[in-house]
């Protein structure tokens, strides 16, 4: 289920935290679990994303943020490391095929 998560993340994409849950088949506060044993091991971190005129355009939600006062959206992105194990994790399976 974490590789599955850091494969989603690898894409370089925002998404909602409804929508990662759904692509991965849990719930949201298994999802918020999971986010945190990633960032717990050092495979993700928070990021801040800035808004447009209090909406976040990285997404085809462009929702407006929690934190549209602080003018930024929250997000995850994989550290080093985590793009480090995804491209292993990819090797792997590329060699088994």
């Amino acid at each position: 289920m974490l590789i599955n998560l850091i494969s989603l993340l690898s894409k370089n994409k925002v998404y909602l935290e409804a929508t990662l849950a759904d692509n991965l088949g849990v719930g949201q506060t298994m999802l918020g679990q999971l986010i945190h044993e990633l960032i717990y091991r050092g495979y993700v971190e928070k990021i801040y994303v800035p808004l447009d005129a209090g909406r976040c355009n990285h997404c085809t939600s462009q929702c407006i943020s929690k934190n549209a006062a602080e003018n930024q959206c929250i997000a995850w992105s994989l550290t080093e490391k985590g793009k480090a194990l995804f491209k292993k994790n990819n090797q792997i399976f590329s060699n088994n095929t």
